[in-house]
């Protein structure tokens, strides 16, 4: 019965929050307020953080090959090579290429272009995906396809002929070469500065090379298992092949995400220490506000342990309320933050997140049960142990030192 009195009473002292004293209540807001603001930004961090990881993942890396295999002049049976690296264990998909770097030029504008070969019977699928969202498939000999990115920037329409500037090697000058721009496509992604999708053939015409192929594109299931899966596959290929995987090209951006997740996360996490904080000043003036209520009620037969739960449930009850608001902040703000950054870029006129130097044009959000549970138990654990100093302080209180000059 005693404990349900120091709970009815902890619960009493939380709803008057300082009532009759300003500046506790003004404490007991700023204590609620950093907490739910503290648990709020934390959340919508690891959201968006864990967001640029699974785009990572399942966008970007689903475009760009986990291992490329190429030997530039090859000239073999390339189809019985395809077939026989789509059976080794692990392995997801394999297709065919064709690579050639030079200038698109348009009026007085030019941009930088690493144009693709594609084979349509194999062909990347994550890039094809993209290719028939916009009602493009491979193109025919003689057309290109571009990104919307390149053709805005070189003032291009679909239909219009694109003058291709190709580097000069050791047998030949450099040459412009007409192509008919026959579509645009978006991977929302840095792909979008500077891929263009031509033809296998087409590419290795380009490139003046002679070869069929430069080589295949594979994907697996293990990302992180790219450069020994490379090594496997190099031992089921003649002689002359290089294999070159994802951590090579996008592994620093993987790492500067992960890094980047767990320094931001905390130092989010250090705004719900100094709630705790907060709530330790909370509690401390209200053990002095309230000292003389405390020496009534040992006085009446509650003992100082029952005074220290009194406290420790006045703490608990602050937790419960703040990490509840910031959960409502944080879930919130996770399903608005997308609309709020499209309006404040249609407002503001200008774009966050440019893929010429951002990997991806838009902000991912991955809300996880796991980040949430994880960060609602920190900060109730971190707001109790904030609540035992005050609670201890409260239980030391001697009634007859306080009570000695009220009359």
């Amino acid at each position: 019965m005693i404990r349900s009195i120091a709970f009815s009473i902890g619960l009493r002292y939380f709803l008057s929050g300082g009532r009759n004293n300003r500046l506790v209540s003004f404490i007991s807001l700023l204590a609620l307020g950093g907490l739910s603001l503290g648990v709020g930004l934390l959340i919508l961090v690891l959201s968006v953080m864990n967001g640029f990881d699974r785009e990572m993942r399942d966008h970007v890396l689903s475009i760009v090959p986990h291992i490329e295999i190429t030997q530039p002049n090859y000239r073999g049976d390339w189809q019985a090579q395809a077939a026989l690296l789509a059976t080794v264990p692990n392995v997801t998909e394999v297709s065919v290429f064709n690579q050639v770097e030079g200038l698109i030029f348009s009026a007085d504008k030019t941009r930088p272009v690493q144009l693709l070969g594609l084979d349509s019977t194999l062909a990347p699928s994550g890039l094809m995906r993209l290719l028939h969202a916009s009602g493009h498939s491979v193109p025919d000999d003689g057309e290109l396809l571009l990104p919307s990115a390149i053709a805005i920037k070189l003032d291009l329409v679909v239909g219009q002929m694109v003058n291709v500037v190709l580097p000069s090697n050791e047998n030949r000058l450099a040459k412009a070469v007409p192509l008919k721009l026959v579509g645009l496509f978006d991977t929302q992604t840095e792909l979008d500065q500077m891929l263009g999708v031509v033809s296998l053939e087409q590419a290795a015409r380009l490139s003046g090379s002679g070869a069929a192929i430069r080589g295949f594109r594979v994907q697996i299931t293990d990302l992180f298992d790219a450069r020994l899966m490379g090594y496997r596959l190099l031992s089921q290929l003649p002689n002359g092949f290089q294999s070159k995987d994802w951590m090579k090209t996008y592994g620093n951006l993987y790492q500067a995400i992960q890094l980047s997740r767990n320094m931001v996360g905390l130092l989010v996490f250090l705004i719900i220490g100094v709630a705790a904080f907060n709530v330790i000043s909370m509690l401390m003036m209200a053990v002095l506000n309230k000292r003389k209520d405390i020496a009534i009620l040992q006085t009446l037969g509650l003992s100082r342990t029952h005074i220290f739960q009194l406290f420790i449930v006045q703490g608990g009850l602050i937790a419960i309320v703040g990490i509840l608001g910031g959960l409502i902040i944080g879930i919130g703000s996770c399903y608005l933050i997308e609309d709020i950054v499209s309006m404040l870029q249609s407002f503001m006129g200008i774009e966050f997140l440019d893929t010429s130097i951002y990997p991806i044009n838009y902000l991912p959000v991955d809300l996880r049960g796991s980040d949430i549970l994880s960060v609602s138990l920190s900060a109730f654990v971190l707001t109790l142990l904030a609540a035992l100093f005050p609670a201890l302080k409260a239980s030391k209180t001697v009634p007859a030192e306080t009570l000695r000059y009220e009359a």
